[in-house]
């Protein structure tokens, strides 16, 4: 191909995506009751016991009493919403930066997931993945005091 045509493709892919991108932006946020109904579709066993909304609402954390052991994280990524159940082996690590609770795992195609949270969130969220990834009586380096 002629790298002239190569460069005014390129130029057209480019304006395009952005054209898109101004005509139909994403505008819908998570919220409390659609990330309920999202996840019960995404997993209808699922008993969610509490919702943790990121202060952005792009993220949730989901507490889940059934079934046991497994946390429910939803996420939106542009356009898409993920949705994910996730075991105590799948957790590799949390951290708290801030405002901001990333939790990293060993997946590929999501290695982390950052949550922003206000204090008195971040607090049930710490103490929630704590108690969900360590054995009883264990602390952890990231939780504060």
């Amino acid at each position: 191909m002629d790298p002239v045509q190569l460069a005014i493709s390129l130029m057209s892919i480019t304006l395009l995506a952005f054209l898109a991108a101004k005509l139909f932006p994403v505008k819908e946020v998570l919220n409390l009751a659609s990330v309920q109904a999202e996840y019960q579709r995404y997993n209808p066993e699922a008993v969610i016991d509490t919702i943790i909304l990121g202060l952005d609402h792009k993220a949730a954390l989901l507490k889940l009493t059934q079934p046991q052991d497994q946390l429910g994280i939803v996420t939106r990524l542009g356009d898409r919403l993920v949705c994910r159940t996730v075991g105590k082996d799948d957790i590799a690590s949390f951290a708290v930066s801030g405002d901001t609770l990333t939790i990293n795992s060993d997946d590929f195609t999501q290695p982390y997931v950052s949550i922003r949270l206000d204090p008195d969130e971040m607090q049930s969220a710490q103490r929630l993945i704590t108690s969900f990834t360590e054995p009883e009586g264990a602390t952890h380096a990231n939780q504060s005091a």
